[in-house]
């Protein structure tokens, strides 16, 4: 069998060069390879019969690893054939139209940002601006996580300002969420803060810490500890000195 698979004795079906093409089915239920089907308007009864399953083109591919998007039902992509033989058709890729916009639509003409929009909204944006920086965002831009400049620069609906944390300087990582919390959880290992410079700590209302077995607060010069109103320190037995 020749590479690629066994090809076709007739040459009637041989089609070369690229094609459009509307997907009309993305799950693969013989073999589970994320293969889609697809129709052509060109061909004779080209609005009703499916194509052969096509395999999608990735940047990356390995057992089990891997760039994996599968195309909706719907999208308009570009098809080629292996071989030119039609019943081997393998997906090149998508491509924007009037009825598919980009996300970005480089409204500057400066080609500042690039990235990544999933269907619901969420986004993995790559800023070139000026305020260079990497943000990652849910969809209600509510819950992100970006590094780089917390400041905004350049034109179009990915501009996004990084959340600047009120002790902050205009540059670092941000992690932020203005609805629901932020857990860090370290199970099974130790979890470390370290800075060459300072820690700050601040809520509106209460900090709690707690430790399982013994707490150690220490100073190497000094210790201060301030409070408004009455304190209490409560254990069995207290060293002062």
């Amino acid at each position: 069998m020749r590479a690629g698979g066994s090809r076709r004795d007739s040459l009637d079906l041989l089609q070369y060069g690229l094609h459009y093409a509307e997907v009309t089915q993305n799950k693969d239920d013989e073999k589970k390879l994320n293969r889609i089907k697809v129709k052509f308007a060109w061909l004779d009864n080209g609005d009703k019969d499916q194509s052969a399953w096509a395999q999608l083109m990735t940047p990356m591919e390995g057992p089990k690893f891997g760039w994996y998007n599968v195309p909706e039902v719907g999208d308009i992509v570009v098809v080629a054939f292996i071989h030119g033989d039609i019943s081997q058709p393998v997906i090149i890729g998508g491509v924007w139209s009037t009825k598919d916009v980009s996300p970005e639509p480089n409204e500057d003409g400066k080609n500042n940002f690039r990235g990544y929009r999933s269907r619901s909204g969420h986004r993995l944006i790559l800023d070139d601006s000026g305020k260079t920086k990497i943000v990652l965002a849910d969809k209600s831009t509510k819950l992100m996580v970006g590094i780089g400049n917390f400041a905004t620069e350049g034109a179009g609906p990915n501009i996004c300002a990084v959340y600047k944390p009120p002790m902050s300087g205009d540059t670092g990582v941000s992690v932020s969420s203005m609805e629901g919390g932020v857990d860090v959880t370290c199970k099974d290992g130790k979890l470390l803060i370290k800075a060459d410079q300072n820690v700050k700590i601040s809520a509106k209302t209460t900090i709690d810490i707690s430790a399982g077995s013994n707490m150690t607060v220490e100073g190497s010069s000094a210790t201060k500890l301030t409070a408004g109103s009455p304190t209490s320190l409560d254990a069995p037995t207290v060293n002062i000195g």
